[in-house]
């Protein structure tokens, strides 16, 4: 139990992220003749822009954490 909270807090939200982007997704490819398809397939691929940037974001805070915990052992 404890591994799968672990597990929700670190990727929870990328994956709220991912099943929303996905279902955005499907809703564009769906709507083959409307001028909302694009709209659609905008925000499908900011979603996954988005949990790039949060991957981003956690590996740049890990290096400077990693950094700061060097330093302070010197």
């Amino acid at each position: 139990m404890k591994r799968l909270l672990q597990w929700f807090l670190h990727y929870g939200l990328m994956a709220a992220i991912l099943v929303w982007a996905a279902a955005v997704g499907m809703m564009a490819y769906h709507l083959a003749d409307s001028e909302w398809r694009w709209a659609f397939a905008a925000l499908s691929v900011g979603g996954i822009a988005t949990i790039g940037g949060i991957l981003w974001i956690r590996t740049y805070i890990d290096r400077l954490t990693e950094a700061s915990q060097k330093g302070n052992e010197s």
